[in-house]
């Protein structure tokens, strides 16, 4: 019997589950009508739409107040963000500086370089040797100028969280917007969006099981943003275009399944995430596990194997169908980033990203070790061959 594949590249993207698919099927075939129609056709499925809206809302610990917007994913809400401040308040008061930070994904840098010809200035704030945006380095980079503040709450390919809620608290008592993205972290950390002050929240819903193509934008009350994409007065008239209604069903139902499986992501995966480091570690003494001692995600693992590249240590596991990340993509490649936060480069071109996902088994951890150990061994051997 074959092997099933073993997917450690939860950080990249995510499956839905059967049910969520299932539950999506009626709003494609069925009530396939625009909700915005004046026909009982059209109002049919508004009672759904409203239940979906109120369990997002809920599950972000967003106020009654608070607005939600879908979108097609967190590249266009945050896009969504950068645009509305660029056009309507750096234009008029001249606060034209967005400050990010330089591990940020592609959605976040070339977000902002887009608008650099309508004067906005990128500024890249200071991280400290663990790759963590402190209070301090945010505050010494905020300027009378400086309108937003824009991060992700964690980094996907290291794990590493920044501390969000100390960073808001700068951003608040300087008077700057602040945006997180928080993709990386739903269903694995703990937050309410009304105890934080937040201004702009943005996520993917297919890094967490919600189905592709989704994505959302919350926005704090009394906070409003002009349309991205105008079109009448869908979404509160911030984003044109027939309300993707298949998508939400399915977003909702991903809220509602991340919350099921909290408990478990939070424990049962960082067991696993634990146990196969270590095993790593026994298997192969020149493996370096990075970031263990700092906060970070409970289901990413970065681990370099010295003396091979992570490009060709991951096409050699993908072809055993095991599955890891060097980044690319929506990503930054992984050696730039690390070395980026101060990793040695020698050890930088060498690390994989692992990230289980809720499904992981302890079975595929095993095997994964195994495989990994393996290949990562024959690789450095055949390296050093070459070499010679």
């Amino acid at each position: 019997m074959m092997e099933s594949p073993i997917y450690l590249d939860h950080a990249t993207t995510t499956g839905p589950s059967d049910y969520l698919v299932q539950q999506m099927q009626p709003f494609f075939k069925r009530h396939w009508h625009c909700p915005t129609a004046t026909y009982l056709k059209g109002k049919e499925p508004f009672a759904t739409i409203n239940q979906k809206i109120r369990k997002i809302k809920t599950s972000l610990g967003a106020g009654e107040k608070d607005t939600f917007v879908l979108t097609s994913c967190a590249a266009e809400a945050i896009s969504h963000i950068y645009h509305a401040l660029a056009i309507d308040e750096a234009s008029e008061t001249g606060k034209n500086h967005f400050v990010t930070t330089s591990i940020e994904d592609a959605s976040f840098l070339m977000g902002i370089n887009r608008f650099e010809a309508l004067g906005i200035q990128k500024k890249l704030s200071p991280l400290n040797n663990q790759g963590v945006l402190t209070p301090e380095n945010l505050m010494r980079t905020l300027t009378p100028r400086t309108s937003l503040v824009s991060l992700s709450w964690a980094n996907g390919l290291t794990g590493i969280l920044h501390p969000i809620a100390e960073l808001a608290e700068v951003c608040k008592e300087k008077g700057v917007a602040f945006h997180v993205d928080v993709s990386d972290i739903l269903g694995k950390l703990y937050f309410r969006f009304e105890d934080l002050p937040i201004d702009y929240l943005t996520f993917d819903g297919d890094r967490f099981h919600g189905p592709k193509g989704t994505g959302g934008l919350l926005i704090r009350h009394p906070h409003t943003l002009s349309s991205l994409i105008p079109d009448g007065t869908q979404q509160h008239g911030l984003r044109g275009g027939t309300l993707n209604l298949p998508g939400l069903v399915g977003l909702g139902i991903a809220f509602e399944e991340q919350e099921e499986h909290f408990n478990h992501v939070c424990m049962e995966t960082a067991r696993l995430r634990n146990h196969f480091e270590i095993s790593i570690e026994s298997a192969l003494s020149e493996a370096q596990v990075l970031f263990r001692e700092i906060s970070r995600l409970p289901n990413v693992s970065v681990i370099a194997f010295p003396g091979v590249t992570s490009e060709l240590l991951a096409f050699h596991l993908a072809q055993q169908d095991v599955f890891a990340s060097f980044g690319g993509g929506r990503h930054q490649k992984l050696p730039a980033l690390l070395e980026t936060i101060g990793i040695e480069p020698d050890i930088a071109k060498c690390a994989l990203s692992f990230s289980l996902g809720r499904g992981t088994t302890q079975e595929e951890i095993q095997r994964a070790v195994g495989i990994v150990a393996d290949t990562a061994a024959k690789c450095r051997t055949f390296s050093e061959k070459v070499k010679v």
